[in-house]
């Protein structure tokens, strides 16, 4: 057993400190949790400091690049939120979250940034030298709250932010999986019988010697071609996958498809819901920090990876600075729906476009849930019925000429 000096917050809020004995770090802080402490660092109580040892420990595990969960920045913002609310300050307060992570890159960017801190810059510019962690929208409403003194509640919006977010993905991903698995069954069966069952078939009845129906004929011609052109099929498929990456890798081709984007049927009006769920929710979060217009409108342009939609935000946002309202700005394109045109001027003339923009976000993010649930319940009959309708044809061309045979047979012998 060993022991290990800790600082912790209760339940009311108290930062306490003391020595725990247990076999190991974890279990210490396992030990603390259940006590109803919230852990902020520990150390072993032989005077090797924790934060050291882990700090030489991750030298070597975060020379490669990591990667950091939208969901991990999330708890991150928690966590800080609730340790600058109780009174610790921020060098103190990462410092000890960084203890507690669990991803190793992650923790190792965290003790960085802490000595940044340290060494006196301020929180927003040591986060930004991690552009691909915390992205300018975050960076941006941390220099607010530093500058408003409203650090803790900026904190609290971002992990609102970040978890709504990430809900958002898992629906999504919920929702796709079960088409996603039936449709790459759909592709097994497809090619099973192309080139599996139906040549066998074929090997079989040719030995009949016996004239076969026309259904069967040209199921039989379809495999038949498809396995003779198979190299010229997977060159042809290749080279649609690479034109198509080098097409969208141009900043014109990539607008364009982009563009094309929101005329697809049936997953247009979702994509759409998605794009303005997203850009209008982080201009709420943005808004409701503190941050300008026109600032809110260039740094809530930069997390949507429409290129297409981004173009127009950003000729938005030029006009903006010469005078005019943003919701008359909308108005002038179609991509933009009535009603969000609408309830940004009731915002403006009102002077309550913040609520404005959460009411917009709301509203969408419930249109998302829906479309994404309807789409999936349409999808999922749809692709179960072309599936059963190709292994039907399959079938009945496959069998019909053993009936004919069965019949001819019977014939014969009456």
């Amino acid at each position: 057993m060993s022991k290990y000096s800790y600082k912790a917050m209760d339940a009311s809020g108290k930062t306490v400190s003391g020595v725990e004995e247990a076999e190991s770090k974890q279990s210490a802080i396992s030990k603390l949790k259940n006590q109803g402490l919230t852990v902020f660092s520990i150390e072993d109580s032989e005077g090797s400091n924790f934060l050291s040892r882990l700090d030489a420990k991750l030298q070597s595990k975060t020379k490669k690049k990591g990667k950091v969960k939208t969901a991990e920045i999330a708890i991150f913002c928690r966590q800080l939120s609730t340790l600058v609310n109780a009174g610790v300050n921020v060098l103190d307060a990462i410092s000890d979250i960084a203890v507690m992570v669990t991803n190793p890159y992650f923790s190792k960017i965290l003790l960085n940034i802490s000595e940044d801190v340290k060494s006196g810059k301020n929180l927003s510019d040591a986060l930004s030298a991690y552009p691909k962690i915390f992205d300018n929208a975050f960076v941006s409403m941390i220099m607010v709250g530093e500058k408003s003194g409203k650090l803790a509640r900026v904190l609290e919006d971002l992990a609102g932010f970040l978890e709504n977010s990430v809900k958002l993905k898992r629906k999504i991903k919920s929702a796709a999986s079960y088409p996603v698995f039936v449709g790459t069954f759909f592709v097994f069966v497809f090619f099973g019988l192309v080139l599996g069952i139906i040549p066998k078939f074929q090997e079989m009845f040719a030995s009949f010697g016996a004239e076969l129906p026309l259904p069967t004929k040209m199921v039989m011609n379809f495999s038949n071609l498809l396995i003779q052109k198979m190299p010229l099929f997977i060159i042809l498929l290749v080279a649609i996958i690479v034109g198509f990456k080098v097409f969208t890798k141009m900043p014109e081709g990539k607008r364009k498809w982009h563009q094309f984007l929101f005329k697809i049927p049936i997953f247009a009006p979702i994509y759409t819901k998605m794009i303005f769920a997203r850009f209008f929710q982080t201009l709420s979060t943005l808004v409701k920090s503190g941050v300008d217009i026109i600032s809110s409108v260039q740094i809530a342009s930069n997390t949507v990876s429409n290129t297409y939609v981004r173009g127009i935000i950003s000729d938005i946002k030029e006009q903006i600075i010469t005078g005019e309202q943003f919701s008359s700005e909308m108005d002038k394109y179609n991509l933009f729906p009535k009603m969000i045109v609408r309830m940004t001027a009731v915002g403006e003339k009102s002077g309550q476009l913040e609520e404005m923009f959460d009411k917009i976000t709301d509203y969408y993010s419930d249109e998302v849930d829906v479309a994404v649930a309807t789409l999936s319940s349409v999808v999922e009959p749809v692709l179960i019925i072309f599936l059963g309708f190709i292994v039907g044809i399959a079938v009945i061309a496959l069998y019909l000429p053993i009936f004919n045979l069965a019949n001819a047979m019977v014939n014969q012998s009456v």
